[in-house]
């Protein structure tokens, strides 16, 4: 279907004349006669407006007054005008005169009667009975949430373009139809990616000792609002378990801790109505996480047949509490959990940034520290690096060497450098270079920093593994893509839900057009616009 943006063509006394170019269009069209004749009448064969689409919307009926703008299918459109009704005086669509209009949404009806011999007409914006597009209501709300936006959004956008859109009534109906798509849709390509998931595992054979196989995982939550590190109070939350070998989502928990006809109804003090609640969380929004990622363990053999063994985090030590309580595999199977890389080291930069930032340490020691901070990472990277790449070694042995050198970091940095190792420096370059360490000892300021960098000797395995969450924050990425970058509030029923469903969608398949468009059109690709 090839939807056009379409200035009404029509006055409110008649039909003005057409266009030369629309005459031109009409007469050098490539439609064949057998299109003509498979219209038979203006009466055409086409579905009155009783479908889910059109039923679930309020429409306007509009007599005598034809102003604005209309997306039609301008084939469907031009075959409707283009036939001779069966009036016995040779009269065509030119004779026709307008009555009324019947709005659904961004779907109109409109009512023709013939000047020469009387005859009633309708046409039609688009063909509903058409099952290879999806309606153009149902497509409006399906792209609103592509694209992150909401009613208000849509009725806006629609009221500069001076074209009626759908009630806000009519588009929460509506939505809760294309939601059922895309939870289907969404939960098929989970399924999909543990199959793909578990393929590799025992491709490379992977299993434990009860013969399921095994796989490592991303895991990462995020909120529906902006916390800014103050405000943790989110009413949603979403939580990823991707797949390492295949970058896939094989599992996303959605908290709500609201639902609006609950809160209505509980301020005016009533038994609320009965109705589809989507609220599932009643803690605190800083635990959604840790219980979101518990969830997709349990579920992970019930859902794909797989054993999560190895878990990349972002350092919530809520998580590996609650996985080590619970024991989802049984109490002889042991989780590990690997840091991400780069939340360790910026955690690390973040702290030593602040200790630089307090004026009780030394001054030259904190503008030494703050003018220096990348090369107080970089060489935390650099020692991660040497002991990765030396193949000669087991992982105990390169954790040993490792958390030697970090703990020696420090003491590098600041200028002393009697216990750098061969690899790392060869001592000072300059004889006039400033040994910091006296001052930052006095000063108090070295302790402090030796616990910052306690924590990456503690994960020195980690550093070594090298391995980060990027692939959760680029799926978080597409969320707040689909749920306007979080400036909206999309948590008072389903919408939050669906949109993190679309997210999914997008992320595991790169198609989400084409997938909601098969889903909700009888599995018929989209046009060669879309």
């Amino acid at each position: 279907m090839t939807l056009l943006y379409l200035n009404s063509l029509f006055s409110i006394s008649g039909i003005e004349p057409m266009e030369p170019s629309l005459l031109t269009l009409s007469n050098k069209s490539n439609l064949s006669q057998s299109d003509d004749l498979s219209v038979s009448s203006h009466v055409l064969n086409v579905k009155q407006i009783d479908d889910n689409e059109n039923s679930s919307s309020e429409y306007i009926d509009s007599k005598n007054c034809l102003s604005g703008h209309r997306i039609v299918d301008i084939l469907f459109f031009i075959q409707q005008i283009q036939v001779r009704h069966s009036g016995g005086m040779d009269c065509s669509f030119i004779d026709m005169q307008f009555q009324s209009e019947k709005i659904y949404g961004f779907h109109s009806v409109f009512n023709f009667k013939c000047k020469m011999c009387g005859i009633t007409s309708k046409i039609y914006s688009a063909e509903n009975a058409q099952q290879q597009c999806v309606p153009i209501n149902k497509a409006i709300i399906s792209g609103c949430q592509a694209i992150g936006i909401g009613h208000t959004q849509m009725a806006e956008f629609a009221a500069f373009l001076e074209m009626p859109s759908l009630s806000c009534t009519g588009f929460v109906k509506l939505q809760s139809v294309v939601a059922n798509s895309i939870h289907e849709s969404a939960w098929e390509e989970i399924r999909k990616a543990g199959e793909e998931e578990k393929r590799i595992a025992l491709e490379c054979g992977s299993i434990d000792s009860d013969g399921i196989p095994m796989c490592t995982v991303i895991a990462d939550g995020q909120w529906s609002k902006r916390s800014y590190k103050t405000k943790y109070d989110a009413l949603s939350g979403a939580v990823a378990i991707i797949g390492l070998k295949t970058q896939k989502i094989l599992f996303i928990g959605i908290k709500n801790k609201y639902c609006i006809i609950c809160q209505k109804s509980a301020t005016k003090n009533e038994i609320a109505p009965k109705h589809e609640c989507f609220m599932n969380w009643t803690k605190s929004s800083t635990s959604m996480e840790a219980d979101g990622v518990v969830e997709g363990f349990m579920n992970s053999i019930t859902m794909h047949g797989l054993k999560y063994n190895r878990l990349i985090g972002d350092g919530d030590s809520s998580v590996t509490k609650r996985l080590n309580d619970i024991l989802p595999y049984g109490p002889h199977f042991f989780i590990k959990k690997i840091e991400c890389r780069n939340h360790l080291l910026r955690n690390y930069c973040s702290k030593i940034s602040m200790l630089a930032k307090n004026t009780k340490y030394p001054l030259r020691v904190r503008k030494f520290v703050l003018i220096n901070i990348l090369r107080f990472r970089g060489d935390v990277t650099k020692s991660a690096k040497h002991w990765r790449n030396n193949n000669g070694l087991t992982m105990a042995q390169k954790i040993k060497g490792l958390r030697k050198d970090l703990d020696n970091c420090l003491y590098h940095r600041l200028g002393h450098h009697s216990n750098c190792a061969a690899y790392f420096c060869t001592g000072s370059k300059s004889n006039s270079a400033i040994n910091l360490i006296p001052e930052a000892e006095n000063g108090g300021i070295l302790r402090e920093m030796k616990n910052c960098i306690s924590r990456l000797v503690l994960n020195a395995e980690s550093l070594i593994e090298n391995k980060t969450n990027n692939i959760c924050e680029q799926f978080n990425a597409i969320i707040n893509k689909h749920v306007a970058g979080k400036r909206l509030n999309f948590s008072g029923r389903r919408s939050y839900i669906t949109r993190v469903e679309a997210a999914v969608i997008s992320f595991n398949s790169n198609q989400f057009l084409r997938k909601i468009h098969k889903k909700m059109a009888n599995n018929n690709s989209p046009g060669r616009l879309g």
